[in-house]
């Protein structure tokens, strides 16, 4: 039997109970399997090299299957109502397509890099063969011969009837199109007499085409919402937050193992170009380490979430390739607005005021990052750091917690940070933020969730502070602030609620006045500023890894990667 087998065998005999943990590492000690491969083998992760140097790649592994070591599992499977989980959303934005999309460009890094990107000027077709938009209706002619995986074909009417799920099911992507109030009721969504799928907006919004191309918008198949919603249910809320809907994109999904893999075969009804890669293997590697090691292994042809300390070794290495670009993504510690001692503006000031800035960014970012001076980030229309005036200053730090009632912490409630588990730089924020913290005299343990349940408390504004990142996929300080400062906004997780920036977000949201526009937009991060309900660390660059033989990449401006991009090179 061969090597690849055996460990096959023991894992399997391990999965079914039929042997110990023991037994298990005795096997595969005899093997040649040891240290840190034997949890990762334990816990059904990528195997690692054997003996000899000998590849233990899945054995399915070929030049058409791509490997992705990822960090999470799914957190839902409806189109709708992701907002968490990049594996939910990878994978979503793979077995969908949408009306639109951006077109694809040619970019340089600042080190002279070529790459390829999108540009969010230009949106063109994708189901759609063409659309037009007037101000107020948005008009798609949809292309020839698109249809679902399981062969029912998409017309017009679909896409009514995909929408009005949308509106109709309270879903995130209901908060997305109807931002502005310019589309809010399935009345709005018609057939024309040409056979168009026509949606008719109450006010010129130019952000609603722009919300529109995101794989939140994907529709589901009617006849499948038809055979599976209740009288309960009858948009069948639980069977797609624990089902993924039959998709019509490039693939399709074949199975998912929590925290195991999830695996994505090309989907042979596809509708357009049959993509490079026939398999696309995501493991779920929660460790970051492991991540790091399958990479640098080759046994996987990318990974997600590597930490910054790993970037210049992975960068100089012969058999993985590297692009770092810069991104409007912003880092930042939470602080819920309704949750002593944060309910208090001072706190939460002292808490600005006592953070390492320069020290996150040299410990954690080695250099991959820019400082974060704004809630709307450099890169962004209006960014404006100039109200900032948050450094490093304990005794300022000190004085504002006696203000508000905690002399040297005195008084203090418990207080803690929460992370999720899968992510390694925000731990370490963490690490930094407590003993930080601790110079004031505020005592903060710190709390490590599973990713499912730190995202679903973070959702739910349960969580007392806690680390998050944040990037908005049009890039309009308007659209950015609606959805992290406005106060009904379903991502505005602290509880910020200030009447002037609900004031101002409404009245500029969609304006013409490109001057007013700008000073409104000022004035709103100065007060967010100074509410201080973010603590702002840095904006990361994106930076993406694969094997030296992986071509084809495109960088979309919500960081999801489009696998029928991707080809392998064979020279």
């Amino acid at each position: 039997m061969s090597v690849n087998n055996e460990i096959k065998r023991l894992q399997s005999d391990y999965a079914a109970k039929r042997i110990d943990r023991r037994q298990l590492i005795k096997g595969l000690t005899a093997l040649g399997i040891g240290g840190m491969w034997i949890s990762a083998i334990e816990k059904g992760a990528m195997a690692a090299p054997a003996s000899g140097g000998r590849s233990l790649k899945n054995s399915a592994q070929d030049a058409e299957t791509l490997v992705i070591a990822v960090a999470e599992n799914i957190d839902t499977w409806d189109p709708g109502f992701t907002v968490g989980s990049k594996s939910s959303q990878t994978v979503i934005q793979n077995t969908f397509d949408q009306l639109t999309q951006y077109e694809v460009i040619d970019a340089t890094t600042p080190d002279g890099t070529p790459y390829k990107t999108v540009n969010t000027e230009n949106i063109i077709g994708m189901l759609a063969e063409s659309w037009e938009w007037d101000g107020n209706d948005m008009v798609f002619t949809l292309k020839d011969g698109i249809q679902f995986h399981n062969g029912n074909p998409m017309d017009a009417q679909t896409f009514v009837e995909g929408y009005a799920r949308i509106l109709g099911s309270g879903a995130i992507a209901a908060f997305l199109l109807g931002m502005g109030g310019a589309l809010t009721e399935a009345s709005q969504l018609s057939v024309n007499d040409q056979g168009q799928f026509v949606v008719s907006l109450t006010k010129a919004n130019p952000i609603t085409p722009q919300n529109n191309v995101m794989h939140n918008t994907a529709v589901l198949d009617p006849a499948q919402l038809a055979e599976v919603a209740t009288d309960a249910d009858p948009w069948a809320l639980e069977y797609f937050k624990a089902n993924l809907g039959i998709g019509n994109g490039p693939y399709r999904l074949d199975s998912y193992t929590p925290d195991d893999q999830i695996v994505l075969v090309a989907d042979e009804n596809y509708w357009g170009e049959q993509p490079y890669f026939k398999t696309v293997i995501m493991k779920i590697v929660s460790d970051a380490t492991q991540r790091v090691q399958l990479l640098r292994n080759g046994d996987v042809d990318s990974a997600t979430k590597i930490p910054f300390p790993e970037y210049e070794a992975l960068s100089q290495d012969e058999n993985v390739q590297t692009l770092s670009i810069p991104s409007t993504l912003v880092v930042m510690i939470e602080m819920n607005n309704t949750i002593a001692p944060f309910d208090q503006k001072e706190v939460r000031q002292a808490v600005a005021y006592a953070t390492p800035y320069d020290d996150i960014l040299e410990q954690i970012y080695l250099g991959q990052a820019g400082a974060a001076k704004s809630l709307v980030p450099e890169g962004m229309p209006t960014h404006d750091p100039s109200t900032n005036q948050y450094t490093l200053d304990l005794e300022m730090a000190a004085s504002l917690l006696e203000a508000a009632g905690y002399p040297g912490g005195e008084g203090l409630p418990e207080i803690k940070i929460t992370v999720a588990g899968d992510d390694q730089q925000k731990e370490r924020i963490a690490i930094i933020m407590q003993d930080a913290l601790g110079k004031i005299g505020m005592n903060v343990s710190i709390e490590k969730l599973a990713y499912a349940q730190f995202n679903e408390l973070q959702q739910g504004s349960r969580l007392q502070m806690w680390t998050d990142e944040w990037i908005s996929w049009v890039n309009d300080p308007y659209y950015h602030m609606f959805w992290l400062a406005q106060s009904e906004s379903p991502s505005n997780y602290p509880k910020f609620s200030n009447a002037r920036v609900d004031e101002l977000l409404d009245e500029f949201m969609f304006s013409d006045d490109a001057e007013g526009r700008a000073e409104a937009s000022k004035e709103m991060q100065a007060i967010i500023i100074d509410e201080s309900p973010y603590v702002l660390l840095a904006q990361p660059n994106w930076i993406i890894y694969f094997g030296n033989d992986i071509d084809g990449y495109v960088y979309y401006n919500d960081e999801l990667p489009r696998y029928a991009s991707l080809t392998r090179t064979t020279s």
